[in-house]
């Protein structure tokens, strides 16, 4: 006898209750259906039920039916491991660009997969594929499963349409609308946070649901849109309560035993140089000149004399990751008065420091180096700014002992830099966004800047400790963490190497590859080419992670490297610095294990990521904002990228990039060559490529800054350089038939049609 219909959450725990109970065996939906006494209008329910479960990992298809996944048994244990499974990253950067399909990145390299076969993941989830291989390379796959989810909080906007409310996530790639079941009081137009309660299924074609929980603030509004990029990301905005007791607890003062115990460097001239808006000042320099060359000390704030490894504060430095820096608001990883004051090596403070001594002979080498538990004080804290004004002959304000060593400091770093390239150090030109706020938090002006002399020279210094440091460890402790960049992808290299020579730039792969990138980025003949390919360069390399495997960093030219000298603000440095405590000076007992050192070193990576990523985000949305102040206005450009739908231009009078979609461009049908970025129209012969210059007005300013080109006869130019080949494109012929009606005196009209239809 059928029974009467059940509610939808009854009848999902009945269906939950009865694969336990089959225990392994399998069903399709008509056996559930008759094993529940279920009637047969039940179906459309069940079955939408049952591939909720198997979206969820519950249960798993098999032959068409499905079965029970216990995460205890055997069974689940081999699904994960089998080699027909493997875990990645899913990335829905093509979806939100309106294409048909995603990846999914993993260590076995990237995957396409088809929107239909991408499950109910989203953009950064972890998930399980079933890869498939082509010349035993990675091709295409399914997403068989979602393992977890990288957020199940997001925010973004609030839409109402239809006496509906709709959610709309700031972040482009969650590229589907939300259903809100509760707006939580939330009107339109305001920024907010939604808890996701249910992620759809686009196979039924289900939309995700979620509840707001959070209401930031209305859109456009500079502290609500930093708060929304906080909150996406799920950054710790404040120090938890449980922390209290141990803040409180850290010694302002330095014990005077403490002192005794380290080598006193409080008599050298020492000094800082960082942003004119830095309040943490981790690394410190001091310079001597010695019968056979210089005496370089580089002292590092001792964060590790005060966040042991089993304190909550370090638990909390595990959970931040880093620092992450925003416009107008630092997230710092160690509390303020750690690192704005106890740590922080402030002028005319005593401060407990790690240094390292390297002695250079006269031509830049280093002959002996040594690391030290040490205390210094700084007799100046100076700004970038400052130092170039010295190195360009303007007056300063720097005492006479410090100016000295600045000059002494610059003969040297010019001697390392040398050496540096000479070993394959690749240089890129990268000048990064600076923003100038009014009173209210709005852009009111951005400039860029770029790596001075006086960057390149605590770069430099920088650079000589870290790599001791890494050397030392490598010798003394069973396992320590690196800093790597490996070698770059074979078929990267060779696309960029067939774009490059579209444009008239050799790239050779019979010599060393950081000479052969360091020879390309040497002789690009002017800035407009270091503007393009600077940048396409470096996104044909890797990116740098931390490990502890023992693997070289390309882009330094470095076969064994770490980071120690920024513990303030990053983890790798804080975890280096004990290391160095247990293995190289013997001042401490902690012995870390591998299997932490693992752990935390993919901890670091991970959050890199994600603080490289939040920042990204804010720099975006602001950008957005300014420009919405100039929709309509006119802007000279260059193409600095492009894809098969559109061409990427950067602004000339602002460091701000838009996109200028292929449909915009003079009519005509626009043949895109991938290999060399090139868009050829095969009506008028015209051709669209990197580095040209346009003239466009700004259309629409939404997610990102969108543009049109301008009807002027000048509106698009090609740029001219002595490497920049000819490129010719015969126009389309007439067919036969027009050229028979321009002979009967109908000249200019026989195609009159075909013109308007393109």
């Amino acid at each position: 006898m059928k029974r009467k219909k059940a509610n939808p959450q009854t009848l999902e725990n009945e269906i939950r209750d009865m694969f336990a109970r089959l225990q392994g065996e399998a069903v399709n939906v008509k056996d559930l259906i008759d094993l529940l006494s279920l009637s047969h209008k039940a179906f459309p329910e069940v079955r939408n039920i049952v591939q909720r479960l198997a979206d969820s990992g519950f249960i798993r298809k098999d032959n068409r039916k499905y079965k029970i996944i216990d995460a205890n048994t055997a069974e689940q244990k081999q699904q994960r491991t089998s080699p027909n499974l493997i875990e990645g990253t899913f990335d829905a950067t093509s979806l939100a660009r309106n294409y048909s399909f995603a990846f999914v990145r993993t260590e076995q390299g990237d995957f396409y997969v088809s929107a239909e076969d991408t499950l109910n993941a989203f953009h950064g989830d972890t998930v399980l594929i079933e890869p498939y291989y082509r010349n035993n390379k990675s091709d295409y796959c399914y997403v068989r499963r979602v393992v977890k989810r990288a957020s199940t909080s997001l925010t973004g906007s609030l839409q109402h349409s239809s006496g509906r409310y709709y959610f709309i996530c700031g972040n482009p790639k969650i590229h589907q609308w939300f259903d809100v079941t509760d707006p939580c009081g939330a009107l339109p137009g305001l920024k907010v946070v939604l808890e996701v309660i249910n992620w759809g299924n686009r196979n039924l074609s289900k939309p995700p649901v979620g509840k707001v929980t959070e209401v930031l603030g209305p859109e456009g509004n500079p502290d609500t849109e930093l708060l929304a990029v906080i909150r996406q990301h799920a950054l710790p905005l404040e120090f938890a309560e449980h922390l209290t007791s141990e803040i409180e607890a850290l010694p302002e003062d330095i014990d005077v035993n403490e002192i005794r115990n380290r080598q006193d460097y409080r008599q050298l001239v020492t000094f800082t140089i960082d942003p004119s808006s830095a309040r943490d000042f981790d690394d410190a320099i001091s310079l001597e000149t010695t019968e056979s060359g210089w005496r370089l000390y580089v002292h590092i704030a001792d964060v590790a004399h005060y966040i042991i490894p089993d304190s909550k504060l370090f638990a909390e430095c595990l959970n931040r990751g880093n620092s992450y820096y925003f416009p107008r608001k630092v997230i710092p990883m160690l509390p303020e008065k750690l690192s704005n004051k106890v740590c922080s090596l402030r002028q005319n403070e005593d401060k407990l420091t790690m240094t390292v001594v390297t002695d250079f002979d006269e031509k830049g080498n280093a002959k002996r180096q040594s690391l030290w538990e040490s205390v210094i004080r700084s007799n100046a804290r100076l700004a970038y700014e400052q130092v170039d004004e010295l190195f360009e002959g303007k007056p300063v304000d720097i005492p006479e002992a410090v100016i000295r060593q600045l000059q002494t400091a610059r003969e040297l770093s010019s001697l390392l830099t040398q050496k540096r390239l000479k070993a394959g150090y690749l240089f890129f030109d990268l000048p990064e966004t600076e923003y100038v706020y009014d009173e209210e938090g709005f852009v009111h002006h951005m400039t860029q800047s770029l790596e001075t002399e006086s960057h390149k020279l605590i770069e430099n210094f920088m650079l000589v400790a870290n790599q001791f440091v890494a050397e030392r460890l490598t010798e003394l402790a069973p396992k320590t963490m690196y800093r790597v960049h490996e070698l770059p992808d074979m078929e990267k290299l060779e696309r960029l190497s067939i774009l490059l020579s579209a444009y008239g730039v050799n790239l050779s792969f019979r010599e060393n590859l950081n000479f052969s990138l360091q020879r390309v980025l040497r002789d690009l003949p002017d800035e407009t080419f270091h503007r393009v390919f600077d940048r396409q360069i470096l996104r044909s390399l890797k990116k740098a992670k931390y490990t502890t495997e023992h693997l070289p960093h390309f882009g330094l030219a470095m076969e064994t490297y770490t980071h120690f000298t920024s513990p303030i603000r990053r983890l790798c440095d804080l975890v280096i610095h004990h290391l160095c405590k247990t293995h190289v000076l013997h001042s401490s007992n902690y012995k870390l294990s591998s299997k932490q050192l693992v752990n935390w070193a993919t901890i670091a990576s991970e959050k890199e990521i994600v603080a490289d990523e939040a920042e990204r985000e804010i720099e975006r949305v602001m950008n957005t904002i300014y420009m919405k102040e100039h929709v309509g206005e006119v802007f000279d450009g260059i193409v600095i990228g492009m894809n098969s739908s559109s061409l990427f231009i950067q602004l000339d009078r602002f460091p701000i990039s838009g996109v200028l979609k292929v449909n915009q461009l003079p009519r005509g049908k626009c043949i895109y060559d991938d290999r060399a970025q090139r868009y050829r129209n095969d009506r008028s012969g015209d051709f669209y490529q990197l580095m040209d210059s346009v003239r466009v007005q700004v259309m629409q300013v939404t997610d990102d800054v969108y543009f049109e080109l301008v009807q002027e006869e000048d509106s698009h130019r090609h740029h001219v350089s002595p490497l920049t080949p000819k490129v010719t494109f015969q126009k389309r012929k007439n067919s036969g038939r027009n050229k028979q009606h321009n002979s009967r005196g109908r000249k200019g009209k026989g195609n009159e049609k075909t013109h308007r239809r393109v």
